[in-house]
């Protein structure tokens, strides 16, 4: 499905776009099954309640799943071809979720820095899809969203009241608009079928089913495949992968069924990197490892916590944000590489102890070449001094609420 310039218009103006009646009655009952197969195989989160338990949300997760019903709609032309075009290229998906909210369920709560009760922005740092640079929504109804069932509320050109400023030449941050920013939010008159695309800094509020029946949808969330979320990736299943089709796996970038064990971190100061003594003359990044058991709904975010905490504990480096990178499998797990750009040399300037050294380019290079310095940790500094990305910062949800912009 092409849009039209007009629609493209719409969407960069209202930072939205509803297209009516999209998808068939069969491809609907395929999504019907798929959510409530999940929903009463308990196969979601719900806080142990088992459906259909009253006033509840049921969550699931597309990345623990492996019902075609459910899935191939990620791959689904008409939204492909929109979200492609929307986001200027080639994407991928960073979260696929399905929401039922049985009668009685409240509605969304509000901003996490607080100027809204209800309202919000997704635009956050420390969340595995809402921290990319350049995302948006694409969302399936599957229950008209009329007064009683529950509407979606937008505010129109909230998107560009939020600001995309540079910290270095390779990151930048955002500046999130709060509620005092934005226009009145409106009703988005969504019926079942239809397809709503929403731009990642959108503000936007789900009411409450005031119904006597279930309120359900799937709500999809690409990201541009150059923007990488500033705190990571979450990992869809292997089982999830393999319900793609051949030509729909590169909407999947990034699956395992291995658990994060590491985290490392890559401090550039000036082309100069802070390694640290590993054994017998060899070096390797500064990180943590074991990490301790992740919070599932929030791992991504508890990866950077945990490699925060220890740099900070162990080695008194205070790394006021990072920046995803890239993840290396082994047999023990995964190992995830963020980078932070000391651009105003504050590790640079401190004196720190005898195990840490700063090497250039150059002397990484030689490093690995001589076998004393982790093949993957070149790898890393490599892919973060070429890569051309657009890459934002990453920060723990301690961090994001503490120095809240």
């Amino acid at each position: 499905m092409k849009l039209t310039l007009k629609q493209r218009q719409f969407y960069d103006k209202n930072g939205y776009l509803v297209i009516k009646g999209v998808f068939t009655d069969k491809e609907l009952e395929h999504l019907d099954r798929g959510v409530y197969g999940a929903v009463t195989s308990g196969n979601c989160s719900s806080c142990g309640k088992v459906y259909p338990s009253p006033k509840t949300l049921y969550t699931v997760e597309g990345q623990y799943q492996n019902d075609p019903n459910l899935l191939r709609i990620g791959e689904h032309q008409a939204v492909i071809d929109s979200v492609e075009s929307l986001l200027g290229g080639h994407a991928c998906l960073s979260a696929f979720v399905s929401y039922l909210k049985t009668p009685g369920a409240s509605g969304t709560s509000g901003d996490y820095q607080g100027s809204h009760l209800t309202g919000h922005c997704d635009y956050k740092t420390y969340q595995q899809a809402g921290s990319s640079l350049n995302w948006l929504f694409a969302i399936i109804p599957l229950t008209d969203l009329d007064n009683e069932t529950g509407p979606l509320f937008l505010s129109p050109g909230s998107h560009r009241k939020s600001k995309i400023v540079p910290v270095t030449d390779k990151v930048s941050e955002v500046y999130r608009a709060q509620a005092s920013d934005i226009a009145p939010l409106i009703d988005a008159e969504l019926k079942r079928g239809d397809l709503c695309f929403m731009h990642g800094f959108t503000w936007h509020e789900g009411k409450g089913n005031d119904s006597k029946h279930d309120r359900y949808g799937i709500y999809l969330k690409y990201r541009a495949i150059d923007a990488p979320p500033g705190c990571g990736p979450q990992l869809f299943r292997e089982r999830a992968f393999s319900v793609f089709s051949e030509a729909g796996k590169r909407f999947v970038p990034h699956h395992g069924d291995q658990s994060f064990t590491e985290a490392r971190l890559i401090i550039d100061h000036g082309g100069s990197f802070l390694l640290l003594e590993d054994n017998a003359n060899d070096w390797k990044l500064p990180g943590v490892a074991p990490l301790k058991k992740l919070v599932k709904e929030s791992v991504t975010a508890d990866v950077i916590g945990q490699l925060a905490r220890s740099l900070q504990k162990r080695y008194g480096l205070d790394i006021p944000w990072m920046t995803y990178i890239t993840d290396y499998c082994n047999e023990d797990g995964v190992r995830r590489v963020y980078a932070y750009h000391d651009r105003k040399g504050i590790m640079a300037t401190r004196s720190l102890r005898s195990k840490f050294r700063w090497c250039s380019g150059k002397e990484i290079r030689k490093l690995k070449n001589n076998g004393k310095l982790d093949h993957k940790d070149a790898d890393a500094i490599q892919r973060w001094e070429t890569e051309g990305c657009i890459r934002g910062v990453g920060e723990s949800m301690e961090q994001a609420k503490k120095f809240a912009h």
